[in-house]
Parts: C-alpha cells; sequence; structure tokens
C-alpha cells in the first residue's frame, strides 16, 4: 500500500473580505475565486493522502475548500488573530491539518516547564504558530502521527529605536541598523526554540512507542544545514554518548541513537540520478529549501525493523517559474509531496 503526504503553504488564505495584515491587503472577488480554483487544482496535483497547510487565514472556508477535494478530516489547534483595532485585519496565521483517513486526536504542541529550566526561554514564550500534533489511522497500517509546523520566518524582529526631533540621521541610521542586527538573532532565538521544543516534543513520542510512525510536515523557515534544522533532526554524527566513543557504544545505544534521529525526506528517497535538491521559495531571484517533510526512524530503508520506505520525493514549482501570475493568487512557496510505500 501506498501513502502521499504533503505540506502546502497557501500564502495568505484569507476570505473576503478580511484583510491579511494591513488594511487594503484584500483579495478582490474574482482573485479570491482565482486563488481557490488554484489551489484545488493543485491538491489534485498533489494528489496526497494527509496535507499539512501553513498561512491559514480564514480557516472555515479552507476546510470547506479541500472537503471537495476530497479531505473528510480537518483540523486546527488555535485560531488566527485579527488587531484589536480592526477586527477586519487579520494579523497572526494557524497552520492547519487535512486528511483522507481519520483523525483520531489532535493536540497542540506546547512547551514543556523542564525546558524552561535548561533554554533562554521567557515565562511568555509561545510558538509563532503553534504546531499541530494528530495521530490519523491509516488503513492496512495503523496510526500515524503528523505533525503540521510553521516556524519563524527570517525577517528580523525590529524594534523602533527612540529618536528625538532633529536628532543627526547618523545616529537614526546607526539606531536603525543596530535594531535590525539585534532583530535577526531575535528571530533565530525564536525560530530556534521552536525547534528544540518540537524535537522534545516528538521524542517524546518515540520514547514511549519506539516504533510509531511520525511524519513532519513544514514551512521551516530555515536551509537544509542550519542550526535550527539540526536541532529538529538530530542527524550529525555521534561521536560519543556519556564519554564513551560510538564504536565502543552497546548495540541497543546504537539502535537508540537511530530511534531518536529524524530524517530529511530528501536524503532518504531514491535519487539514483544525483538531482540537486529544488528549491521551494525564491528571495530576490535566489531559490532556498524552506518547506520539508522529515520522518522517524520507521521509514528509514536501512532500518531493519521499518513500516515503510519512501519511494517517492516530488516539488511542485512550475508556479513559481515566472509563469506571469501573482503569487497572492496562487503561492510563494513550492508544494513538497512524498510517497511512502508499507512492508
Amino acid at each position: 500500500m501506498q501513502i502521499r503526504c504533503g505540506t502546502f503553504n497557501l500564502y495568505q488564505f484569507s476570505k473576503p473580505p478580511m484583510a491579511w495584515y494591513k488594511p487594503g491587503s484584500v483579495y478582490s472577488s474574482e482573485a479570491w475565486e482565482s486563488k481557490k480554483k488554484w489551489i484545488k487544482d493543485q491538491l489534485l496535483n498533489m494528489n496526497c493522502d494527509v496535507i499539512g497547510f501553513q498561512e491559514v487565514f480564514s480557516v472555515d472556508a479552507l476546510r470547506e475548500l479541500i472537503k471537495e477535494a476530497g479531505f473528510t478530516y480537518f483540523s486546527t489547534v488555535e485560531m488566527p488573530t485579527t488587531d484589536p483595532a480592526n477586527n477586519k485585519v487579520y494579523t497572526s496565521p494557524v497552520v492547519a491539518i487535512g486528511s483522507k483517513y481519520p483523525i483520531t486526536s489532535v493536540d497542540p504542541v506546547i512547551v514543556p516547564p523542564f525546558t524552561r529550566d535548561d533554554l533562554p526561554i521567557t515565562h511568555d514564550f509561545k510558538f509563532s504558530r503553534t504546531p499541530i500534533k494528530a495521530k490519523i489511522n491509516i488503513q492496512d497500517i495503523g496510526d500515524i502521527i503528523f505533525y503540521v509546523a510553521h516556524l519563524k520566518s527570517k525577517r528580523p524582529v525590529i524594534k523602533a529605536p527612540d529618536s528625538i526631533p532633529n536628532e543627526a540621521w547618523d545616529k537614526i541610521v546607526l539606531d536603525t541598523l543596530r535594531s535590525r542586527s539585534q532583530g535577526h538573532i531575535a528571530s533565530l532565538l525564536q525560530r530556534g526554540l521552536e525547534t528544540t521544543i518540537l524535537y522534545h516534543d516528538v521524542t517524546n513520542v518515540l520514547q514511549t512507542h519506539n516504533r510509531i510512525p511520525i511524519v513532519i510536515l513544514g514551512d521551516l523557515n530555515d536551509d537544509e544545514h542550519s542550526i535550527p534544522l539540526e536541532a529538529l533532526t538530530n542527524r550529525e554524527r555521534v561521536y560519543e554518548i556519556n564519554g564513551i566513543p560510538y564504536n565502543n557504544l552497546t548495540l541497543q545505544a546504537k539502535q537508540s541513537i537511530y530511534s531518536y534521529t529524524i530524517y530529511d525526506a530528501f536524503d532518504i528517497a531514491p535519487n539514483p540520478s544525483g538531482q540537486k535538491r529544488i528549491p521551494t521559495h525564491y528571495y530576490n531571484k535566489l531559490g532556498n529549501v524552506l518547506d520539508y517533510i522529515l520522518v522517524s526512524n520507521a521509514f528509514n530503508e536501512r532500518n531493519p525493523y521499518k513500516v515503510g520506505r519512501i519511494t517517492n520525493y516530488k516539488v511542485l514549482d512550475d508556479h513559481l517559474k515566472a509563469d506571469g501570475i501573482k503569487d497572492d493568487k496562487q503561492s510563494d512557496h513550492a508544494q513538497v509531496v512524498i510517497t511512502i510505500e508499507t512492508i
């Protein structure tokens, strides 16, 4: 049996007359219908059984749209927020999950209390968008845990510098650049904390149910070799555990390392031609990989106890290739889809 999973950043899915982020950012009726049609067509092209969605403002509209494409089951764990001064303007989107198979449980990923003692987390820290943890019962396979995430972007968190009237431009410019420098680090810290908290949640599941399959679908907003991605996957080589070199570890210890490693689907999918990784987003014409599907060891081909293997990894990016249609009518992200063949 095969199952297909995908991740889909919808790019400001906001039903008119609601605006996103600022007044005036509202789809016309024509643009909204065009966007919905493109999304529905893309869902058919993806041909998935489970999809994680990002940048969802209009939750009910998405539920209705994907139901038309065969996704009977749909969940979110929070609602989008609006501007306190203008309830017609959304200020924060949410993530969502759609499935053709029953979602038997769904929970938000929360910040575990003990991490506040181990990490520089303020008492009011929270995810920029709360991730979803959903258990889905797949026919002839059983339960799979799916996470859907949309981590903090690289956009700097800039605090407007204090200035006084008639202050020298040199001082104003310097204060602004320093604020931007601090903002880049603030964004990196937020994203890094989000990934390690997500890793803690995933490994809590694996510690209790060692062989349960896990799939993470998300816009992780960082490149494949970044520190936040390493914090989420722990895929770097382990040289020692508790002072004991890797080669001297017991078989059980070595197996545990692999059990708690999270794998990038691109890295373990067949790639006989050695095709380079396709970007999922472009900024100033520079391609980046921001959208990922990660899996637990249960889908690792080299795991003798695997329950399935990844047979295909695909990026749907035709709409990013200068098709003349604005991003808001489609998406500024490519969609990533994997096929898993069960054992």
